[in-house]
């Protein structure tokens, strides 16, 4: 063999680092496209596959799809009590959007009682599809006299469990724990809202 030849291990591949390489490939979960399909299917997945789709969204958030979710809520939630009308029906959105803004920014703030920090898309994202099951109030409220309000306090129910369930979910931590925190993050958007409504009313008595 020639002295001069290079040494054949120089070309051999570093097989250690290929297989790292691919290890760490393999842990990262694919980012699926936010199309209409996907979004169906989290719509379908929230309301009956709960765990395994909350799991999704905290892996792959999506603040707009949360975003519609709330939206849809509310607009059928003004059309329930036959308050048709723009003004009313953009109002509703904007407020509604406001609410829930507030709502999941506290309650990621008090979440650091728990040690836990989280990105807000996350939160935002589960707390909104966890919404969903607002949506069955109106057919509640339809139902005969002696089965509307047993039913309508089970959509209550289901919704107050939805929330907690995803935002255990999103902070990683036991539901027992989320209850402790998720009242007091309804109460703080509760009074913010007030505060918001009251400066905007101060606000437009100034400018007539």
């Amino acid at each position: 063999m020639n002295a001069n030849d290079p040494n054949s291990a120089d070309y051999s591949p570093d097989l250690s680092a290929i297989a790292s390489n691919i290890a760490t490939e393999s842990d990262t979960p694919p980012q699926p496209p936010q199309n209409l399909g996907v979004f169906l299917d989290r719509l379908y997945g929230t309301l009956f596959l709960p765990q395994s789709t909350f799991e999704q969204l905290r892996a792959n958030p999506s603040f707009w799809q949360a975003a519609i979710v709330i939206a849809l809520v509310n607009i059928l939630e003004i059309l329930r009590i036959d308050q048709f009308s723009i003004f009313r029906i953009i109002w509703s959105m904007i407020s509604s959007l406001i609410g829930w803004f507030f709502f999941t920014f506290l309650l990621k703030q008090l979440a650091a009682v728990f040690q836990k920090n989280i990105k807000l898309v996350n939160l935002l994202t589960l707390t909104g599809f966890a919404s969903l099951p607002w949506l069955f109030m109106a057919p509640a409220l339809s139902l005969p006299s002696q089965l509307r309000i047993p039913m309508a306090i089970a959509v209550i129910t289901w919704f107050i469990v939805w929330q907690v369930w995803s935002a255990s979910v999103a902070l990683e931590i036991k539901s027992w724990k989320t209850l402790a925190i998720v009242p007091l993050a309804i109460g703080g958007g509760i009074v913010a809202l007030i505060w918001l409504g009251n400066t905007f009313k101060l606000l437009l008595s100034i400018s007539i």
